[in-house]
């Protein structure tokens, strides 16, 4: 009998390895493809030539070579297809690209078109029972890859390539392990969120995508109305064209009710207040009447808005991904510096930016010393274009002006006078010079030099053209920020000094000695030199400025924009009411 029962539980033990290998080969079987399907996948890995394997035009160059290494690691094991066509990982994939304007990108970037047809293909053939096209599996396998690839890469480190459209962006774009997130996203079937651990972490740039949301939902449902020329809207009058001001500025307050509850064609006092806030986050006098300015910027189409909005988040994925506790950010559209110290705004300072054929920097470095009564080494660009000239007519230009002509070895010898020099042999190719301004009144660097080194060599200071800063459009220098309040902020910067022997009176008394001197930083500060023409204020409030250096490209953007609109909105109406998309969540 026992012999029986161990036979009998021996042939159970066998029966359950054998069912056991028989599932497990059944599910191997309907998710990856024969080793031939690999082996033809690789074949065309390795047999590939140039940017991208299936010539895409929108490609980044080191496409090829990330798909090289995912599917040599994967031994030509397919990422997205098997046996019975695309998987709900491609599905998911296709759903995200479709959206991606959304995310400030754009679909007609990744091949949808060609990836949707594929797809459809595939599935009409296995409908029909026909066996499925290997060559045409590979095909949208390498296609969702390389998609992937381009949206991860732009999704992380920016669509545009800022160095090519703005030549002075010193900034360094990221670089991201793609294939480890790729393989991360294929292990844990979590596409969305091993993407979402790309973007940037500032908190403003969440809010700026939650606006850009929101811009486009308002731009779905019908956008918002145009007001008519007309007189000047103010407190106390009556006109048909304040309800639609009112419903223009309804679609973006975050307070619209406060609007609602008003007389219909009164512009009260509740409607001057909303305008002043509008007023103030467009940078335009706050009056709370709407005129000829005022009317223009609430008349820009809301597609425009939506392409600003868009520009500028795509530019805050090329900073760096820490920022620092305590660090400077100046915005160049904004003529502003704010000093942020643990995501709170603790100072904020009025700035002159380079003019549009002088463009400031766009860069990170850190400020590491402050210069009082400093020098001005005038930069060779300045010294040939604007003061070789005026040498050539009048040798004694420099006469009165505290200025010292040095040969040789970049001032290390002693200076020679200018009246010397037979400046008429010279020209910008053949500049032997160099040219200084000694401390003092005149010095265009003021009294106090913020220092941090960077690759354009330039820097904050102060300036002895104060009156500029009552300019509400300040870029006038030749690329360095000059700021208002240049003492206030150096004895911030100071204040950790052992004993803070700087406060700002002792630094005024320093400054008076009229001697150059370096005060170095106990610590290093960080400083982001950026270009927003859109940003979130301390306050919460979205601002738009206007594009100083011509670098938004809204016209390229429009076009882009407005198609995948159009695309999306029609997906939209094709699903009957109550449908569900196709393909599987």
């Amino acid at each position: 009998m026992r012999f029986k029962k161990a036979r009998l539980i021996q042939l159970l033990i066998l029966i359950g390895v054998v069912l056991t290998w028989s599932i497990t080969t059944g599910m191997q079987d309907a998710v990856s493809p024969p080793d031939a399907v690999s082996d033809r996948l690789l074949q065309r890995i390795v047999n590939a030539k140039g940017r991208s394997l299936l010539n895409f035009d929108y490609n980044d160059e080191d496409t090829a070579r990330l798909m090289k290494i995912l599917y040599l690691e994967r031994k030509g094991r397919p990422a997205w297809v098997g046996e019975e066509g695309s998987a709900v990982l491609a599905e998911k994939l296709l759903h995200l690209l479709k959206r991606s304007h959304r995310e400030a990108l754009y679909p007609q970037d990744y091949g949808i078109e060609r990836i949707e047809s594929l797809m459809e293909t595939i599935s009409r053939d296995k409908e029909q029972d026909q066996p499925l096209n290997p060559d045409l599996l590979i095909d949208l396998d390498l296609l969702l890859t390389e998609a992937f690839f381009s949206y991860a890469a732009h999704y992380s480190g920016g669509r545009i390539n800022h160095q090519k459209q703005y030549p002075g962006w010193v900034y360094k774009p990221r670089h991201t392990d793609l294939v480890k997130t790729l393989s991360k996203a294929l292990e844990s079937g979590d596409l969305e969120g091993t993407l979402k651990e790309l973007a940037p972490r500032f908190h403003y740039y969440q809010k700026l995508h939650d606006i850009l949301n929101n811009y486009i939902d308002i731009a779905e449902n019908g956008g918002w109305p145009t007001i008519p020329a007309g007189r000047t809207l103010k407190k106390g009058m009556r006109d048909k064209r304040v309800p639609l001001l009112k419903t223009r500025l309804m679609a973006v307050s975050e307070k619209p009710d406060s609007l609602k509850e008003t007389p219909e064609d009164l512009f009260d006092r509740s409607l001057e207040a909303a305008v002043a806030q509008f007023q103030k986050q467009y940078g335009l006098k706050q009056d709370g009447a709407v005129g000829s300015s005022t009317l223009r910027e609430l008349n820009i189409p809301l597609e425009v808005r939506i392409c600003q909005v868009a520009v500028n988040l795509d530019r805050l994925r090329w900073l760096p991904s820490e920022l620092g506790d305590r660090h400077l950010l100046i915005n160049i559209p904004a003529f502003n510096l704010e000093v942020v110290e643990n995501g709170s705004v603790v100072m904020n300072i009025r700035a002159i930016v380079g003019k549009t054929d002088k463009r400031t920097n766009l860069l990170s470095s850190r400020v590491t010393s402050i210069e009082l009564n400093p020098y001005w080494r005038v930069p060779r660009s300045i010294a040939v274009e604007e003061y070789l000239p005026k040498l050539q007519k009048n040798p004694g230009y420099l006469s009165g002006k505290n200025m010292k002509v040095f040969a040789g070895g970049y001032y290390q010898n002693r200076p020679i006078a200018p009246e010397s020099v037979k400046w008429s042999r010279y020209s910008k190719d053949h500049f032997p010079y160099f040219l200084r301004q000694e401390p003092g009144a005149g010095n265009p660097l003021g009294r106090v030099k913020f220092v941090f080194s960077n690759e354009a060599d330039i820097y904050i200071h102060d300036t002895s053209t104060r009156s500029l800063f009552a300019r509400n459009r300040r870029s006038f220098s030749h690329g360095c920020i000059r700021i208002e309040k240049p003492v206030d902020l150096a004895s911030y910067l100071l204040k950790d000094s052992p004993n803070n022997p700087w406060s700002m009176r002792s630094l005024q008394a320093e400054i008076r000695k009229g001697k150059n001197k370096t005060l170095m930083l106990p610590k290093a500060v960080p400083v982001h030199i950026v270009y927003k023409t859109v940003w979130i204020d301390r306050e919460g409030n979205l601002n738009f400025r206007a594009d100083l250096y011509n670098i938004d490209n809204i016209p390229g953007n429009l076009k882009l924009l407005r198609a995948s609109l159009e695309r999306f909105q029609n997906q939209n109406r094709q699903l009957r009411p109550g449908a569900e998309a196709s393909g599987s969540s």
